[in-house]
């Protein structure tokens, strides 16, 4: 090979990382050797999967690879380093599932029946109360006492607020498949989740899961329902947003550089009438403007309704609130599902939650990027929710271009106590191993991690005081590598 030759070939490929994500990211000397460091982890690990593919975790299922990530130098270099902020999860699945069983499932007058379409309701209500049921309603704690193993009932109620599986593949052969079996976990555990005793120790646990994976602040889509306590009174919806934010508060006094929680208020993009779900968000946001920072709409997208059959309706937005809208959330193309990601721009939304389909649209990828709208990548519940789902799986996710072009992007988990996960460090894992470059180390991640603060909704302030703490995390975290206190 000529000279010349390999100066035009190392030249394409220094300007290829130039413009990836990171690319233009100055490293300090010291950071630069943490990255030969993270840099040996991932080459080695990724040489062992490119001989056996059975030792490839960025090249399988999350239900297959779980076990072996956990065994990752790589994973616990990602759990130890500062993730800064998760800025898309839905609260009612953010708690690892064993903890729910084991800790909001234990309370006593848990009570469980099905519905009319055989989907088991768990609920603290009395008997009387409650009226979703088409069954008995029986004792979760009598039925734990008469069964031959508690730990057997016990696994078996997990598996209502758990999609794992080891045989996805079979299990979910289609996309509906899973998404019927996702949302049917929504109406197991909804009712519970507003019991007021399981209301407050759940989002304890949430912050505590975020926390513990080195996350400081979080942005959550959630709804405004009637509390209940088992007295039977009823609480008005607005007592969600006040027990969450003295949770939050607590939470800052005990961990003073965690920076707190934002609400996004997502109802079902199917509800009906939309337009008295939008007018409630608006009521509720001019009551708690610096709390309910905006709105969205959720919901499997390729059954849904669609953007552009609201437009009138969410056009009538206040000035202080933002559109946080999921959009893209599909395969198809040219289709009105996918435009999603059109009206989504066209209403000016703030971020872009998924954007799966968005690189089959340069017209919208380009305006994303001009306009500097992050696109929140869910990893791990693309890849579970069958969006992904072919030979090397994530490898072929479209947020591997978000990466190369350098689309404003930020790495969140959606629904991680669905699929027995917790915090960040899963999806970061595949974003690294699977999305980026092999020789994608420390800037890649470093930008990702200040990416979600950048695009995270702060006031001037707010933003001083949150990269002043995430660098502080970080330095931390670089001295830790260089001492041998990690991995």
């Amino acid at each position: 090979m000529s000279e010349s030759y390999q100066d035009a070939r190392d030249a394409i490929i220094h300007a290829e990382d130039l413009l990836s994500i990171g690319g233009h990211l100055h490293l300090t000397p010291r950071e630069e050797k943490v990255d030969e460091l993270f840099l040996y982890y991932k080459s080695h690990e990724l040489a062992k999967g490119f001989v056996d593919p059975e030792q490839n975790p960025s090249g399988m299922h999350f239900f297959k690879a779980k076990p072996l990530i956990e065994r990752s130098q790589v994973f616990h270099f990602l759990q130890k380093m500062p993730k800064g902020a998760v800025l898309h999860a839905h609260t009612s699945a953010t708690v690892s599932s064993k903890w729910v069983v084991r800790n909001i499932f234990y309370m006593p007058g848990l009570l469980r029946c099905q519905n009319k379409d055989g989907v088991s309701i768990l609920t603290f209500r009395r008997r009387t109360e409650y009226h979703r049921c088409a069954t008995e309603y029986v004792s979760v704690s009598e039925e734990r006492r008469q069964a031959a193993s508690a730990q057997a009932y016990d696994r078996e109620l997990e598996r209502l607020i758990n999609l794992f599986t080891t045989m996805p593949e079979l299990e979910y052969a289609t996309i509906n498949h899973v998404w019927t079996k996702f949302q049917n976990q929504f109406s197991t555990m909804s009712d519970v989740l507003l019991y007021l005793p399981a209301y407050r120790a759940y989002h304890w646990q949430m912050l505590q899961e975020m926390y513990d994976d080195n996350i400081i602040y979080a942005e959550v889509r959630m709804n405004m329902y009637e509390l209940y306590d088992s007295n039977g009174t009823i609480f008005s919806p607005e007592r969600c947003i006040n027990e969450l934010m003295n949770i939050v508060n607590r939470f800052k006094q005990q961990y003073p550089d965690f920076l707190g929680v934002k609400v996004i208020i997502a109802p079902s993009r199917n509800s009906d009438p939309m337009q008295k779900s939008f007018d409630t968000f608006k009521m509720y946001h001019s009551m708690y403007p610096k709390e309910l920072i905006g709105f969205d709409l959720v919901g499997q997208e390729d059954t849904g309704k669609t953007l552009v059959n609201y437009v009138d309706i969410l056009q009538s937005k206040p000035e202080t609130a933002k559109f946080f809208f999921h959009a893209g959330e599909t395969n198809w193309f040219g289709s009105p599902i996918d435009y999603n990601l059109l009206d989504a721009i066209l209403l000016n939304t703030t971020r872009i939650g998924h954007g799966y389909a968005l690189m089959k649209h340069p017209m919208l990828w380009n305006a994303v990027k001009f306009r500097d709208i992050a696109v929140e990548v869910n990893p791990l519940s693309n890849q579970i929710l069958d969006l992904v789902w072919d030979l090397y799986l994530l490898r072929n996710h479209p947020a591997a271009l978000f990466v190369a072009e350098n689309i404003p992007m930020v790495i969140s988990n959606d629904d991680p106590g669905f699929w027995d996960a917790k915090g960040l460090s899963y999806d970061f894992y595949y974003a690294i191993m699977s999305m980026a470059p092999n020789n994608a180390g420390l800037k890649t991640l470093k930008q990702l991690v200040w990416n979600s603060l950048k695009y995270a909704t702060f006031d001037e302030k707010e933003r001083k005081k949150a990269y002043a703490v995430l660098q502080k995390k970080w330095n931390d975290f670089i001295d830790d590598v260089l001492k041998g206190l990690v991995v």
